[in-house]
């Protein structure tokens, strides 16, 4: 659980002054339609698409529109032999070796992940667009991809741009176009920190968020080396057969690892990427607002002032009482409280096992940002809902909080049966 600071507990806020074997392409255009494509097998109960997000469409590199979105073209027919592989933090050493040897496997590739640190940014005709503080920086959401294998899964009309980036070049998803207020000739200034002596990435172009797994930024895998992006995150693989069969080999393969393990097929998840249970940062960024930070104590971090100040609000709501939170998150957080008390089931919250909202932290393990910097998620009933174990949460209470447009943690490849947070727009 990421507990919050205490029971008071959508601006732009910022600091202003692997594995490669080639891809059939069969399986074309299935990144870009995990969402709206007929559904298949699921081997576990995969998380309702949110409503927020538009089915996704698959795009090349197209010259942007006056407000820097990409223009989209209609997808083709999605294939359907293609799994997405997760595990919680980083894929186990070697695991991708061992998946590419499992009968029925035909190719694989590796997507790493990171985040970086922006320090700075200017559009093609070089003013400054992003000018944090000195010492402060944007997190953004980093991938590295094989130029050899990974293009082979997108629509023919995206792969040259995938296959022709360079070291040095990154492509933005449209969501992160969006933020940056960035187009191709763009450039990132990139902190320096651990594996990264700070660098410049240049802009080569937009694409469809779906065909980043709606990462912020993509990087070849050589340019990942060079920027700090170095843990391997999610493999997607193709296979030939039927899946249930393929699903079961790969779980045994996998079962040495003693991990837990997800596999997602076409049309069980809006996005390929790990984590995809939670809405991608770049639209928590969207909707909540982006801020820059500082690193603090431990997994802690010193948050943007004038962020805090326009996003974060102290409110009073039914059965919890004072709580800190996003100005964005309070209406839903209030209609969820008070449809329970409405119900007659204040009793399901237990407000002395309310362990707060807004807590500007790393994810367990610092693989990622906390939902909680946002203000965007809450824990509740924390005293006999520990992560990693069995819920003792009301069926009732997490039916409520779904409806009220929450994603819960119990149903985690890791269980964290205490949080919600924000993933959609309530229900009706």
């Amino acid at each position: 659980m990421k507990r919050g600071p205490g029971r008071v507990g959508r601006g732009s806020g910022r600091f202003q002054g692997g594995v490669g074997r080639w891809v059939p392409p069969a399986v074309a255009a299935v990144l870009g339609l995990a969402v709206g494509a007929g559904p298949a097998l699921a081997l576990q109960r995969p998380p309702d698409p949110p409503r927020s997000l538009p089915a996704p469409v698959a795009s090349a590199v197209p010259s942007p529109t006056a407000a820097g979105a990409p223009t989209p073209t209609r997808p083709v027919a999605p294939a359907d032999r293609v799994l997405l592989v997760w595990t919680p933090g980083r894929l186990p050493e070697g695991l991708a070796g061992r998946v590419g040897r499992v009968r029925g496997v035909r190719a694989v590739t590796v997507v790493r992940g990171g985040l970086l640190g922006l320090a700075g940014s200017v559009d093609a005709d070089g003013r400054s667009v992003d000018r944090p503080r000195p010492g402060a920086t944007i997190p953004i959401e980093a991938v590295g991809f094989d130029p050899t294998t990974y293009p082979a899964l997108l629509p023919a009309s995206a792969r040259a741009s995938f296959a022709g980036l360079r070291p040095g070049e990154a492509l933005l998803g449209a969501t992160s176009a969006r933020l940056r207020r960035l187009g191709p000739g763009g450039r990132l200034r990139l902190a320096s920190g651990p594996g990264s002596r700070g660098r410049w990435l240049t802009v080569a172009g937009v694409v469809d968020d779906a065909l980043v797994g709606a990462a912020e930024v993509a990087v070849t895998v050589a340019g990942a080396r060079t920027i700090g992006v170095a843990t391997d995150r999610y493999l997607l693989l193709t296979y030939r057969g039927g899946r249930t069969a393929v699903a079961g080999r790969l779980r045994r393969a996998l079962a040495s690892s003693r991990r837990p393990v997800r596999l997602r097929g076409p049309g069980e998840t809006p996005f390929f990427r790990a984590g995809d249970a939670v809405l991608p940062q770049a639209m928590v960024k969207e909707r909540f607002g982006e801020f820059a930070w500082r690193k603090g104590p431990g997994d802690g971090f010193v948050q943007d002032p004038a962020w805090q100040a326009a996003s974060l609000a102290t409110a009073g709501v039914a059965i919890l009482g004072r709580v800190r939170c996003n100005r964005a998150l309070l209406p839903a957080l209030a209609g969820a409280m008070g449809e329970l008390r409405q119900r007659g089931l204040a009793r399901l919250v237990d407000p002395d096992a309310y362990a707060g909202c807004w807590n500007p932290r790393l994810t367990r393990g610092g693989s990622g940002v906390s939902r909680h910097a946002w203000g965007a998620a809450v824990d509740l009933n924390v005293a006999g809902n520990p992560t990693g174990l069995a819920s003792a949460q009301d069926p009732r209470l997490i039916e409520v909080m779904e409806r009220w447009g929450f994603t819960w943690g119990g149903r985690w490849l890791v269980p964290d049966p205490a949080h919600f947070e924000w993933l959609r727009a309530p229900a009706g």
